[in-house]
């Protein structure tokens, strides 16, 4: 008789693959991985002599190496780096059984990061090795060794990274540049240690500062720039932030500023800047030919502060703009501002005595870059907001336009997607018959039904087929993953909405502004107030 917990029927539990099952196998197909600090030519030296030790430590040792994976990041955050996210999906469909790298320092220098990869290497059934250190990820359950190691890594990376630091304060304070990549209008002098006028790019520069000065907005600026093919500093087309960085940057006044922040992990694994106190900031005046005046920098500043007050008003009462920042035209694709005036009754009253009723609250659309052929500007704020509320309640109650919605992302659906999942939940039916077979097989020999050669036949060929499906299953996982996250986020999200989902339109403000933004990526309007929506789980 046959015996099934139901914590194993109840759910759909993947299969475990014991990844010590690979000790003893040879030629077994692996990844190599090398980091680089730089894409400098003489980077391209240790590349070629990792890629040469790595070859000679698999040959002797038994390994089949069929891919080199190759990043040029520095730093410690291993998730930064493009040829490790291959690496990682290389694993999942079943190509490599695991990677080997020089030494543990070459994947990261940072203990969560390499505790995290060795992890999500075991969850896949793969391994990690490090030839230096004589670490082999399949015999350190404890991650005891893992630690030490990762530990010391990392404190050689602080270490290296403090020696960088005091060269680069010393250059600062004597007034030479530390940055790879300067400012637009400005490039490198021959030696590299200063900053000297772009004369291909220094026009433009203040042709920009011109503009501004006459009281173009960021947005025309950027469509007069790429209107004429004028590219930006990256050489790609122009976005407001960067003429906001470039009208605020006292780099062109000949200041050279460094040591204002700096780079922490947040508790996500991901970097954050952060703004160190000013008594840390090393300034220096006259480092570089400045390309404007004093005067003029300030006349700047005076407008960029002008237009940040006029963009956050203070207002007298509470009400907030439920849609501030989701909001778009349909037309023309710019962004559409809460605003409010006051009503006519009202005028005599003073504004710090008026309440929310002696104003009408509405969303407009300030036709910042000048092609908007939409005859409506402005937008009744109760209705827009009322519409969209309406149009989520719709939504979550009504799965053929989620679906609707999903395929409509064209990179996101594959036809396919039904008929994989279909096949995944045959292949994990299969895996749960090849495992009741092994236990019988194992009943039958402990019975003496069958010998022990017949026993261990029987035991080999299922293993083989169990092998076989349990590859087919990780390359169905990897094919479904996106999927799977975009339903599993759609999954949270209704359920959250529908808690609240029969008196929608009259929950707090709060509330709706946090379904809004776990819903809604943008909302686009039309003059006769029809709605377009992109929401989050499309992405």
């Amino acid at each position: 008789m046959e015996y099934t917990p139901p914590l194993v029927s109840g759910n759909r539990l993947e299969q475990y693959t014991d990844v010590k099952e690979t000790l003893d196998v040879k030629d077994i197909n692996i990844g190599g991985y090398i980091r680089i600090s730089t894409k400098k030519d003489s980077q391209k030296t240790s590349i070629e002599n990792q890629k040469k030790y790595l070859k000679e430590w698999a040959d002797v040792n038994g390994y089949n190496i069929i891919d080199f994976y190759i990043d040029s990041k520095s730093g410690a955050f291993e998730y930064l780096r493009n040829d490790m996210n291959r690496l990682k999906n290389d694993i999942a469909t079943g190509k490599i059984k695991g990677i080997a790298c020089k030494e543990i320092s070459r994947t990261s220098r940072d203990i969560l990061d390499i505790i995290e990869l060795k992890r999500g290497l075991a969850d896949k059934g793969a391994f990690f090795i490090s030839v230096k250190e004589g670490y082999d990820s399949r015999t350190d359950d404890d991650e005891f060794l893992l630690i030490i190691h990762a530990g010391l890594a990392q404190k050689e990376r602080k270490v290296t990274s403090s020696r960088v630091k005091i060269t680069q304060l010393i250059k600062a304070k004597e007034g030479k540049t530390n940055v790879a990549s300067p400012a637009f209008g400005y490039m490198l002098s021959n030696d590299r240690q200063h900053l000297v006028v772009n004369p291909q790019t220094a026009p433009i520069y203040h042709l920009i500062v011109e503009k501004f000065l006459e009281g173009w907005g960021q947005l025309k600026i950027c469509k007069y720039l790429n209107d004429r093919g004028i590219r930006s500093k990256r050489g790609s087309k122009w976005n407001t932030n960067s003429i906001k960085t470039i009208v605020s940057n006292p780099v062109y006044l000949g200041v050279t500023i460094y040591n204002a922040t700096l780079m922490v992990r947040d508790s996500s694994g991901h970097r954050k800047r952060l703004v160190r106190p000013r008594e840390e900031w090393v300034i220096r005046e006259n480092t570089h030919e400045p390309l404007i005046t004093r005067e003029k920098f300030d006349r700047l500043q005076a407008i960029v502060q002008q237009r940040r007050e006029r963009d956050t008003k203070e207002w007298s009462c509470t009400k907030k703009y439920l849609l501030s920042g989701f909001l778009f035209c349909e037309s023309c694709g710019s962004k559409l501002y809460g605003c409010k005036s006051p009503k006519k009754n009202s005028l005599g009253t003073p504004k710090r005595l008026r309440s929310l009723d002696d104003y009408y609250f509405y969303y407009t659309d300030r036709g910042l870059n000048g092609n908007c052929n939409s005859p409506v500007k402005n937008y009744y704020m109760d209705t827009v907001d009322r519409k969209v509320m309406d149009k989520i309640k719709d939504f979550f109650t009504n799965r053929d336009l989620v679906l609707e919605a999903i395929k409509n992302k064209q990179y996101l659906y594959d036809g396919k997607l039904e008929s994989y999942k279909t096949e995944r939940d045959q292949i994990k039916e299969k895996l749960e018959s090849f495992q009741r077979a092994i236990t019988k097989q194992q009943e039958a020999y402990e019975q003496s039904i069958i010998n022990l050669d017949e026993y261990r036949q029987r035991m080999a060929e299922l293993r083989e087929l169990r092998q076989e499906y349990q590859k087919k299953l990780q390359q169905l996982n990897a094919r479904l993953e996106q999927a799977d996250s975009l339903e599993e986020r759609y999954n949270s999200i209704k359920s959250k909405v529908l808690n609240y989902l029969d008196n929608l339109n009259d929950l707090p403000l709060d509330l709706k502004e946090e379904i809004v933004r776990k819903v809604v990526k943008r909302v686009y309007i039309k003059a006769d107030y029809s709605l377009r929506f992109e929401y989050t789980f499309e992405e």
